[in-house]
Order: structure tokens, then C-alpha cells, then sequence
């Protein structure tokens, strides 16, 4: 594998050089900065007896919580139409004293060389190509928090933030746009300053629009834990967005993806392959935004989202449910003041850890989010 990765990057390089040299005239240097801050504050509130705000079983549990979920800086970067970059931090894990949490403080740190639409490359720590859930970004979530199955994804390192090379573009962009994503990235903790093995994962991914308002999307990842270990994980998505009325936007999103529980795998002291230890998870959700243009809120929202997670495919039992419902109040235009309200009802396929007849619980969640 290792020859492999050496030949990727060989050929992305010399992509990138030919392109670099093919320029006609140098692109001026005209450097900015952009700033940006986001804040995210929330109440949560736990509807259940004997269950906690994190959905765990406690005799006596902390039921309600106010809590601060996101607090980041952002900058963009841009030199000239070619090179760009983007640095993100979250301030909240500032407070942890380990070195090497580095890797959670910043979240974004990435170049940037765009030759053309159809070929651009990306080098440091970007997002990974993959799970649609990850891949919309949490300024303008459909629910207020991101599915189970992509946070079990996740925690697996499958997704999210990781440090690595992209090669990206888009073909037919004015007719039926085509995107196409391939990563190569370390596939480990990013809060570790080094990879924990030798092996890279591999990620693609395809987006195709056959007409305006529908995008298909389709993922794969090569996942590599050494020389004789190894799995796959895939995943499809589809997304409309339509206008419905003059006022009135819906978007509905819906995705099936199985991945690999590598915390399990390695847990698991009866040495199975690695191939039994896959997940997998489904949803599909619908949001209504109304523009109702008032002094005090620009836009309404109303929507749901239904989803099944389930750890260990093989595993009989261990699945669960949740079906979300969310009002939402738009204040100021593009999310920069934003409050959402979202109840969420679990159902467990046995009872929860701890517990002999919990197998449902409820939550409520309230989020208040300021950009600037």
C-alpha cells in the first residue's frame, strides 16, 4: 500500500505542476483576510425518568443543562484567484491543558490551489469527503445536532476532520454539474500529532445534478488499519431542494451508508475479521423554510427527520431509532441569528445500558446561534 499512496501523491503533484506552469501570466498578488465568528449556545432537557441529558441511563440523572456547543474563529485567506486557505478553531477545547489536543482546537487548516473548476487541490487539514450528514455544514443543519450514524461514523474516524491531500473539481457546472472528490488522509484521531499506523485512507466521492434542485451522491473509502487489515465502507445520498412557492423552500435529504466499527474491532478479544464488525445507519428528513419577512423573524422553519443506527450489523438487538421534530426562527438573514427547538423521541431495540425496561426515552433541546 504504501507504493500506492507514493504514486497518488506522484501523480497529484505532477498534475498540479503541469497546471502551475501552464499558466499564460503570473495571477497578481492581492492578499485578504476574512474573518468570522460562531457562536452556538443550547438547552437540553431530558424528558425520560432515569435517563440523562447524554441519553444514558442514570438512577439520578442530571436531566437539564445549559451548555456552550460551539464557540469558533474563522479565517479565510486568499492571496489571488489561484491560492487560498482556511483556519478554523473551536475555543471550547482551549481549555483542556493536553498538547495534544491540537489536533480538536483546530478544526480547519488547509491550502488551497484552484488551476480551474475541474481541478483543484487541497493540502493540510480539511473535511473528509464523506457521510452527508458531515458534509453539511453546522451553520445551516437541518436539525439542531448531526445523526447517530454519523457521529458513530465519526468516532471511528471515518469522517469529519483529518489531515491530508484532496484533489476536487466540477465538470458540466451550468448544465448537470458533476463533482468528484478523492482524498488521501491519515484515517486516525486528529487529536493525535502523529498517525497511529503507517496506512492512509483512501475516500471518493461523486455528486451528479440530472436536474436543478436534485443532486445523487455516492462515497466509498478504502479503510487501512496495516499491511493485512483492511475494509470498505460506502455510502449513497440524495438531496432536493425546491421551491415550492413563491415564499415557501423544501429540502429533503435521505442517505443509507455502512462504515466500519473499528472501536469494536479492536475491542473484541476473540480476534473476528474486520469485516464483522461493519455499522450501517439510514434517514431521511424534510424541512419547510418560509419566508414570512417580519420585523422579528425573516424566516420559519418546520421539519422532521426519522433515522435507524445500527453498531454492529451482525450483532442481533443493537439497533436503535430516533425521530426528531424541529421549529426553527430565522431572525437575521443567512443563519446569523438563529433559534431552533427540537424534541427527539429514541427507541432502543433492547433497554439501554444499565437499565432492565428503558428501550424509549425523549429530549428536548432548545439552540440559540449568532454569527458574525
Amino acid at each position: 500500500m504504501g507504493k500506492l499512496y507514493c504514486l497518488l501523491v506522484c501523480v497529484m503533484i505532477i498534475q498540479f505542476s503541469s497546471n502551475l506552469f501552464a499558466q499564460n501570466s503570473e495571477s497578481t498578488f492581492n492578499p485578504t483576510i476574512r474573518m468570522k465568528g460562531l457562536v452556538q449556545s443550547r438547552f437540553e432537557s431530558s424528558l425520560t425518568d432515569s435517563v440523562d441529558v447524554q441519553n444514558k441511563f442514570n438512577a439520578d440523572p442530571v436531566n437539564n443543562n445549559f451548555r456552550l456547543r460551539r464557540l469558533e474563529l474563522r479565517a479565510d485567506i486568499k492571496l489571488n484567484d489561484k491560492w487560498s486557505g482556511v483556519i478554523r478553531m473551536q475555543l471550547p477545547q482551549l481549555k483542556s491543558t493536553s498538547t495534544s489536543n491540537y489536533g480538536n482546537v483546530i478544526e480547519l487548516a488547509y491550502g488551497e490551489y484552484r488551476a480551474n473548476d475541474a481541478l483543484q487541490i487541497r493540502f493540510g487539514q480539511f473535511k473528509t469527503p464523506y457521510e452527508l450528514d458531515e458534509l453539511t455544514s453546522h451553520e445551516d443543519l437541518r436539525m439542531i445536532d448531526r445523526g447517530t450514524t454519523s457521529v458513530l461514523i465519526v468516532s471511528n474516524n471515518q469522517a469529519s476532520y483529518q489531515p491530508g491531500l484532496m484533489v476536487f473539481g466540477n465538470f458540466l457546472k451550468d448544465k448537470t454539474p458533476l463533482n468528484y472528490y478523492l482524498a488521501l488522509v491519515n484515517g486516525s484521531s486528529r487529536a493525535l500529532p502523529y498517525d497511529d499506523n503507517s496506512q492512509k485512507n483512501l475516500v471518493g466521492r461523486i455528486e451528479f445534478s440530472p436536474v436543478k434542485g436534485i443532486r445523487i451522491g455516492i462515497s466509498g473509502q478504502e479503510i487501512f488499519l496495516n499491511d493485512s487489515t483492511n475494509t470498505t465502507s460506502y455510502g449513497a445520498d440524495l438531496q432536493l431542494i425546491k421551491n415550492i412557492s413563491e415564499k415557501t423552500k423544501l429540502i429533503v435529504e435521505g442517505e443509507y451508508i455502512v462504515g466500519s466499527n473499528i472501536t469494536a474491532f479492536v475491542a473484541d478479544t476473540t480476534a473476528p475479521a474486520i469485516d464483522e464488525n461493519n455499522l450501517s445507519g439510514y434517514f431521511a428528513q424534510a424541512l419547510f423554510k418560509i419566508d414570512i419577512n417580519k420585523s422579528w423573524c425573516k424566516t420559519f422553519e418546520v421539519g422532521a427527520k426519522y433515522e435507524n443506527t445500527d453498531p454492529l450489523i451482525d450483532v442481533d438487538d443493537n439497533a436503535f431509532s430516533t425521530i426528531t421534530g424541529n421549529i426553527g426562527f430565522t431572525f437575521l438573514p443567512d443563519n446569523t441569528a438563529r433559534l431552533q427547538l427540537n424534541f427527539i423521541h429514541t427507541d432502543w431495540e433492547k433497554p439501554i445500558s444499565g437499565s432492565e425496561a428503558i428501550v424509549a426515552a425523549n429530549m428536548f433541546v432548545a439552540q440559540l446561534q449568532i454569527k458574525i
